[in-house]
């Protein structure tokens, strides 16, 4: 017993620093405030910055709107901040999400007030062939299968989509810097 007793005051004596010790370490850190994970990836923000970053967009399109003296009287916004007016009316049925679905589009940059071919990054008909796609099998960015429910056949129509329903915080293509709101003139040629 008396060696048993001796053993546990050695260990206990032992831990005592060692507890010390990472009790201050634990409290340094959490006085510093958060700590960056150096393993967090750019492309994955958290909640908090998906949401920062959607009410800059926002804010983006419609400072471009006013400075450009665009009429927003027939503008729509969608709950997730998508703005959009009809070009030209459709004809044809609605699309729904499940469709397989043709259309045409021209995709530009949110720069200048003239949505002028300088600003141009993608376009189906500078390939001579539409788009062919499976409406919300995420086959195309989240902005378009939000947005293709929202047109008829014929139609075609104006969308500012705000970055995160686009190419989020991480460059695609090549030519499409982080966080950028884009514009799509898209047109319905068929859907089934």
């Amino acid at each position: 017993m008396f060696l048993q007793t001796r053993f546990l005051n050695k260990i206990k004596a032992s831990a005592l620093p060692k507890a010390l010790l990472l009790l201050f370490i634990v409290g340094s850190l959490a006085s510093c405030g958060e700590v960056e994970d150096p393993y967090r990836s750019p492309c994955y923000p958290t909640q908090e910055e998906k949401d920062a970053q959607k009410a800059a967009d926002i804010k983006g399109i419609k400072t471009y709107f006013r400075e450009n003296n665009i009429d927003t009287t027939n503008m729509q916004e969608t709950a997730s901040g998508i703005h959009y007016f009809v070009l030209t009316p459709g004809t044809g049925a609605q699309v729904k999400t499940g469709d397989f679905v043709e259309v045409h589009y021209l995709g530009k940059f949110v720069d200048k007030p003239t949505f002028d071919a300088s600003t141009k990054f993608d376009s189906s008909y500078d390939r001579g062939a539409p788009l062919s796609f499976v409406v919300g099998a995420s086959q195309v960015i989240d902005g378009w299968d939000e947005v293709l429910p929202l047109m008829t056949v014929g139609e075609e129509a104006r969308f500012y989509i705000p970055s995160g329903l686009a190419y989020g915080p991480c460059p695609r293509q090549g030519a499409i810097p982080p966080n950028t709101v884009l514009s799509f003139d898209i047109k319905v040629l068929s859907a089934k």
